[in-house]
Parts: structure tokens; C-alpha cells; sequence
């Protein structure tokens, strides 16, 4: 084991949480601590307020985000760990804090004058704007990680001095004083579609997932998920799928929802006799779904809704079948697993019975209805998550056994405006990132160098482009690498054929995998640190276990039904269903179990491709799987019996 997988193997959560955040609070206290923590419940009040009546100008209320989000990251995210004590730093955080604000003034104050401006900046424009990405940068550095900051570095560089490079790559040139306010003064910059969402949704929804969990709602769905299926074979693993696809639903945050489910569910799993390593991994590949899983999804899913330029709720629609054959998939693969290891479910004496479970805390999901019932008939999303807010605190105030005190209240307030913090920072980078884009010409540049690369043919775009979605997404957060790759290889997709919906998603897809891809596994490392297993086996187990969600962008570009481009319709059941047998044939060759242990390798290579050429559109490709897997499972089938019968005598 090398040393960095041990020192992952030794952390506890509050660990995993600077590992995700690539940062750690400051400890505060006294009057500090008190300020700090009135500004977080001020900012989430303000935005709350600012949904509720409406903003007056964009660019305001944006800069106003960011000011809250620089000032109270300086004060909150010491330089490194070694300097979280030491009082220069301090001093001079404290100083970059106070210049934040004054950033946020000049904005305040000019943002009316900033469109009149636009290629003919001033001066304070110029000075402002390289202020305003040397703080965005710093900060995020800190609570992003510095990967995020030197891709940053690379495009900022780019700008610069592109015209330099080869001709296919180079653009006429852009000097210091254009980029640096061009970056502030625009909407297509620091202060553009990114950070909006942060302004508008991210925060709010955080908040949502505050109350969710924090009124109760969180837990229900662990003990109904307990009571529906921990008896089952594998119990155990599957409550840790469903709740985590539940939990991750209302979180859309990998590491978080394996931080919060994985406590109970890993400690489950090893009980009943999984190894730790196995359960860590399923754990992360269960939470990793919660950022494809509606209504809440992660942070790129309301980026993605403002790119295309359609309803948020026309994005959970498309996302939610692939989701679901998502984590039907992760079950079949943990149900193979106990079948193969003997491993029995959690005796019913031991677990609530599940109507119990519903009539001691049913009212607990009414917040998470009322939040899909709005998003889905249309209501706008920040207006969903305020409303969720408020029927949370009433269920809450009417639930005599678990009422909350108003110090608890303006804790969850206080942490979801500090929770947005990281995810500000990193749409404020994207902002940059996207006018470097923007400013060079950048995306149509690179679409055509991809689609000269593919030689015209779809699949290897799709495959370059799976490749490129893998590596971004181990340096960069989920957000970040979706938002650069709908810019400079989605447009490629869609101009050779495919339908818009499923190029965004395919690059989401394979953004999200990274998370339990090794080397870069943020959740399958959390996994491991809660189960005590060695970090990279975890990871490459997590790997195997959410195999099929490197197949499934592909099921979804080659049948568009599946994001329901047309509505949800008969014609969609006969795919759904070769699409059920496909991902069973794939799992099965995976585990290599069918019945009774696949024992040539041969065979487990036939029932990959047949599940494969399920996948793919076509009555004879169909045909062609069903009889390769009905061949094979049958044959399987019948040497278990076989096999009882040889016992039995």
C-alpha cells in the first residue's frame, strides 16, 4: 500500500470533507465566529428575500453573491492548514475580505454603466477586473483545489499570448486590459450564466437539502428504505443504493451523500459479511448517481437547463430513465454479488416493519413531494426549493416529537450560505474560464479540430470525447468540467447528429463517473475511509460496480427515446425493456455469476456483447442479444439444477 493510499485509509469524515473541498474552516470564535456566522444567515435571507420579490439588476445581485462568497471565504479558509493559526495570515485575509467588499461596492455602484462599456473599458474597470480574478483565483485555490486554478491559469495564459501558438490553434490576441474587464464588466464572464446559477438556484437548493436533512426528512428515507428491502438478499447493499439514490436526489453532492448514508449503510454492509473494500464502493457508486438522479440532481444540471435554453424541468425528464436503469443496474450488480457469496439479508424481526415506518414519519416526504410536484408542473426551480423550505419548517413546527429550536434553524441557514461558498468560487472561475472561451473564439475552434480528429464518424467522437469528459472530471469539479465541455466538444456532438438533450448529458455522464474513477475518486475514497479498506481497491471496485454508467451515455445518444425527446410514449416500453435485459447481460459478465458461477472466460465476453447489442438500436442487433442471453442464463440455470440435483443424491 503506498503512502497516500494510507493516509486516505486513516482519515474520518471531517477529514474526507477538506479532501473534497481541498480546504478546512478556520476555527473561529468569540465575536468573529458570532459576525461571520450573521452574515452566512444574512446572505441566505437576502437570496431567499430576492427570490421571493424578484432582483432589480442581474449584474447587482450576481456581484452581491460573489462579495458574500470572497468576503466570508477569506475570513473562513486560511492560505494552507499550516497557516490556519497564524496571525499574519490571518491580518492579511482579513484585508483581502475587506477588498472583496470593496469590489462589491464598485460593482454595486457602476454596474448600470458596465453595458455601455463593453470594448472600451476605463481604467477602474482594468484595475477592478484584474482584482476581481486575482481574489476569485486565490479563494479558489483554496476551497476548490488548485487543479481548478491552474486550468484557470491555462486559459487566462491562452487569452494572453495565443497568438503564438500554431495556426490551428491561435487567435488574433487579446492584451491584459481588455481580458481583465472585459471579465467583470460582461455577462459572458466572471459574472455570467455560472455564477447566475449559483445566485439564483445552487444556493437555494443547498439550503433545501439543509432542511430536508435537518427536519428529518433525510433519515426517513434511510428507515423506509430498510424497511422495504434490508431483508432481501444483499439487504444491506441495496439499502445503501436506494436511500443513497434518495438522499442523493435532494443532496446532489457525491461525497457529502456517502459522508452522511455511508456512516450507517457501510457499517451494515461489513456486518452482514461484505468485504470493506466491496462496501465502500458500493456505497460511492450509489452516491455518485445522486448527481444524474432528479429533481435536484448537482450543480450542473441548472447550468445545463440555462445552455439549452429549456426548462429545468425538461432536464430532470430526459435524466430520469437513464438514472433509474442507472441504479437498477448497481442493484443487480450487488444482488449478484451476495448471490454469489451466500450473503442473506437482515432477519425481518430485526428491521421496522415497513408500515410502521410510514405511519410513524410519512409526513416527513411530503417537502420532497411538494418539491417534484412543482418543478414537474412547471413552477420555476428557485421558487420549488423556497417553497420546500417553508413546508419543511411547517411540518416541522407541527411535529411535537422532533421541533427544532430557532438556534437550529439559523445553524441550517448559516451552512447552506457557507455550504455554497466552494460552489460559488468554482462558477466564478468558470466564468472566467468561459470568457477566455468566449473572447478567443476558442469552442468553434476546438469542435472542428475534434470533428477532423473523428474523421466524420460518430462513435470515435464519442469515444475522444468520453476520454477527454474522464480527465477533466478527476481535475475538476463536476460543474466546471461539464460547463467546458459544452462549449468546446458538445457543439461537435450535436453537428454530427445528436440530438442536443443527450450530447449535454453524455458529457455529464462521463464528468460524474470520475468520482469513483480512480486515480481522482473523491467519493470512492470517502467510501474507504468509513470502511477502514485500502483506498484504490476501493476505487476500482466502485469502478466496476457503476460499470454501466459508461454504457448507458451511449444508450442514450443511440436511442434518444430513452431521454424522452418526445415524451414519454408506448413506443419508449420496447426499449426500456431490451435496454433492462442489456444492463443485466453486462452485469452478469461483470460478476461473472449467472445462477451459478460463468466459468470460461469466453462466455462472460458473449454475454457482454449481447447485453451491448441490446443497447444498441435495431430489431436484428435486439434479436441477436436476446438469444445469445437467453442461450447463456438458460444453459446456467440449468447446471444449478443440476447441480441441486448431484447434492440432493
Amino acid at each position: 500500500m503506498t503512502k497516500d493510499e494510507k493516509d486516505l485509509d486513516s482519515m474520518d469524515e471531517k477529514d474526507l470533507e477538506a479532501l473534497a473541498e481541498d480546504g478546512k474552516r478556520r476555527p473561529l470564535t468569540g465575536g468573529v465566529a458570532l459576525v461571520v456566522g450573521a452574515l452566512a444567515v444574512i446572505w441566505t435571507l437576502y437570496t431567499i428575500y430576492s427570490t421571493i420579490f424578484g432582483v432589480l439588476n442581474v449584474l447587482v445581485y450576481r456581484g452581491i453573491h460573489l462579495t458574500f462568497a470572497l468576503a466570508l471565504g477569506f475570513v473562513l479558509f486560511p492560505p494552507s492548514k499550516k497557516l490556519a493559526g497564524h496571525k499574519i495570515a490571518y491580518a492579511i485575509d482579513l484585508l483581502l475580505a475587506l477588498t472583496s467588499v470593496a469590489l462589491g461596492i464598485y460593482v454595486l455602484n457602476s454596474a448600470g454603466s458596465f453595458a455601455d462599456r463593453i470594448g472600451i473599458p476605463n481604467r477602474a474597470d482594468f484595475i477592478f477586473g484584474a482584482i476581481a480574478v486575482v481574489l476569485i483565483l486565490e479563494l479558489t485555490r483554496r476551497v476548490v483545489g488548485k487543479s481548478m486554478t491552474i486550468v484557470a491559469g491555462v486559459f487566462l495564459v491562452y487569452a494572453l499570448f495565443g497568438r503564438h501558438l500554431p495556426s490551428f490553434l491561435a487567435h488574433p490576441g487579446v492584451d491584459v486590459k481588455m481580458l481583465t474587464s472585459t471579465l467583470l464588466i460582461s455577462l459572458e464572464g466572471i459574472f455570467g450564466v455560472a455564477l447566475g446559477v449559483s445566485a439564483n438556484l445552487l444556493l437555494i437548493f443547498i439550503v433545501v437539502a439543509q432542511f430536508l436533512v435537518g427536519t428529518g426528512t433525510g433519515q426517513f428515507i434511510m428507515d423506509l428504505s430498510s424497511s422495504l428491502i434490508g431483508w432481501a438478499r444483499g439487504g444491506p447493499a441495496k439499502i445503501a443504493i436506494i436511500s443513497s439514490g434518495l438522499f442523493g436526489s435532494i443532496s446532489g453532492s457525491a461525497v457529502a451523500n456517502v459522508l452522511s448514508t455511508g456512516a450507517v449503510t457501510i457499517p451494515m454492509m461489513k456486518k452482514l459479511g461484505y468485504k470493506p473494500h466491496f462496501a465502500g464502493a458500493v456505497e460511492a457508486a450509489a452516491s455518485t448517481g445522486g448527481q444524474i438522479m432528479p429533481p435536484v440532481m448537482g450543480a450542473a444540471a441548472f447550468v445545463m437547463a440555462e445552455v439549452l435554453g429549456v426548462p429545468y424541468a425538461k432536464v430532470c425528464v430526459s435524466a430520469a430513465l437513464p438514472a433509474i436503469l442507472y441504479y437498477v443496474a448497481l442493484l443487480i450488480m450487488v444482488d449478484l454479488e451476495a448471490a454469489r457469496t451466500q450473503l442473506r439479508g437482515i432477519p425481518k424481526e430485526n428491521l421496522v416493519p415497513v408500515k410502521k415506518t410510514l405511519k410513524e414519519g410519512w409526513f416527513y416526504i411530503i417537502p420532497l413531494v411538494i418539491l417534484i410536484y412543482l418543478i414537474m408542473t412547471g413552477s420555476s426551480p428557485q421558487r420549488a426549493g423556497v417553497i420546500t423550505i417553508a413546508a419543511s419548517i411547517i411540518i416541522n413546527l407541527l411535529n411535537w416529537k422532533n421541533r427544532l429550536s430557532l438556534k437550529q434553524y439559523l445553524h441550517m441557514l448559516k451552512e447552506g450560505s457557507l455550504g455554497c461558498i466552494l460552489i460559488a468560487m468554482a462558477c466564478a472561475t468558470a466564468g472566467i474560464i468561459m470568457g477566455c472561451v468566449n473572447l478567443t473564439g476558442l469552442g468553434p475552434n476546438f469542435s472542428g479540430i475534434l470533428v477532423s480528429l473523428a474523421s466524420g464518424n460518430q462513435l470515435a467522437l464519442l469515444l475522444l470525447t468520453m476520454v477527454a469528459s474522464i480527465i477533466l472530471g478527476m481535475a475538476l469539479p463536476t460543474l466546471i468540467c461539464y460547463m467546458i465541455l459544452a462549449v468546446l466538444i458538445a457543439p461537435a456532438l450535436v453537428s454530427m447528429g445528436v440530438e442536443p438533450m443527450a450530447a449535454h448529458l453524455f458529457v455529464l455522464y462521463f464528468g460524474v463517473i470520475s468520482f469513483v474513477t480512480p486515480p481522482v475518486a473523491l467519493a470512492a475514497y470517502a467510501g474507504a475511509a468509513i470502511a477502514n479498506a485500502n483506498a484504490m481497491k476501493t476505487g476500482w471496485t466502485a469502478a466496476k460496480i457503476a460499470t454501466c454508467m459508461f454504457v448507458l451515455p451511449f444508450m442514450f445518444v443511440y436511442n434518444p427515446e430513452l431521454i424522452l425527446i418526445h415524451g414519454l410514449s408506448w413506443s419508449v416500453l420496447p426499449i426500456i425493456i431490451t435496454s433492462v435485459i442489456g444492463t443485466t447481460a453486462i452485469c452478469m459478465a461483470i460478476q461473472g455469476y449467472a445462477f451459478t458461477p460463468i466459468r470460461h472466460w469466453p462466455v462472460r465476453v458473449i454475454l457482454f456483447l449481447a447485453g451491448i447489442s441490446l443497447i444498441y438500436p435495431g430489431m436484428y442487433t435486439d434479436l441477436l442479444g436476446i438469444a445469445c442471453f437467453a442461450l447463456i442464463v438458460g444453459a446456467n440455470y440449468r447446471f444449478k439444477q443440476k447441480d441441486r440435483v448431484v447434492l440432493s443424491e
